[in-house]
């Protein structure tokens, strides 16, 4: 329980030391363009995040034994220069969701080491990004898979008046450990109440104390080689939002429903805090 003492508390410096926008200050984006639960949104910024998951039925390995289950992941991203057109992220994932039970560690961690936005508009951003899984969990006890993958992904955000809809494409193959190579797709919707929109762009920063937000997302996952072939996953994740524009606080809940026969347990709640942070200011 220290490691998780450690996460929130290093979360919350981060989230005190620059109070800011929905977007990093300066950010030319649209206010529509939301923070989705489990999809990754397209324009780039320096954010950090606090996911965490919880499941009362986690199936282990033997495939019978049920238990509670609990995953977080710690999200820290940046971006390069002044123009929003570069940057990188790190998720370092940590969790219970080993063999043994009453068990926390950490899992394996996935660099992101360069996002490109081929476009990048206020409503329109197209972004390209190469991913790197690293084997740091521990394999033997179940938090980690012992493989090194490469990815090659794809995000979109279009945002029009209050509304947002976003689309995730990855190509993923190990290229250490067990052979895998998996394709997810993921899209999503969402509905923000920012006020005096009208014919025009959503506000950066609504003059509002609270923007409450409706989201919906379905996301597939489809294993094209490996041991888990065949274990393909599909499921959808209806949510609920609140930001607060003037303290920077973005709050999401949400419940991942699976749809297909394959899955490690029947529901999944998802409480995720988000904020903004100027890596620049810190290393300057």
């Amino acid at each position: 329980m220290k490691t998780v003492r450690l996460i929130l508390g290093m979360f919350c410096i981060l989230s005190l030391s620059n109070p800011a926008f929905s977007h990093q200050a300066g950010a030319p984006f649209s206010g529509a363009i939301s923070e989705p639960i489990i999809l990754h949104h397209a324009h780039i910024e320096d954010e950090q995040g606090l996911n965490l998951s919880f499941t009362d039925d986690f199936q282990k390995e033997d495939g019978e034994t049920k238990r509670f289950g609990f995953e977080s992941s710690l999200e820290l991203a940046t971006s390069w220069g002044d123009d929003f057109n570069f940057g990188s992220e790190i998720f370092v994932p940590f969790s219970d969701l080993g063999n043994d039970d009453n068990r926390y560690a950490l899992g394996d961690i996935e660099l992101w080491p360069i996002k490109y936005a081929f476009l990048n508009e206020p409503e329109s951003i197209l972004t390209g990004a190469l991913s790197i899984g690293l084997p740091t969990g521990n394999e033997d006890r179940g938090f980690g898979e012992g493989q090194t993958t490469l990815g090659a992904m794809m995000f979109l955000d279009q945002a029009w008046r209050n509304w947002f809809f976003g689309l995730n494409a990855e190509f993923e193959s190990v290229v250490s450990g067990p052979t895998e190579t998996e394709v997810e797709v993921a899209i999503a919707v969402s509905y923000s109440f920012i006020e005096g929109t009208g014919d025009g762009i959503a506000a950066a920063l609504p003059k509002q104390s609270i923007v409450p937000i409706l989201s919906l997302e379905l996301i597939s996952e489809e294993i094209l080689s490996g041991l888990e072939k065949d274990n393909d996953s599909l499921s959808i994740v209806p949510g609920f939002h609140i930001w607060t524009p003037a303290s920077d606080w973005y709050i999401s809940v949400g419940a991942e429903l699976p749809l297909n026969s394959y899955r490690n347990n029947d529901f999944k709640m998802h409480l995720k805090v988000r904020n903004h942070f100027d890596w620049d200011g810190l290393l300057h």
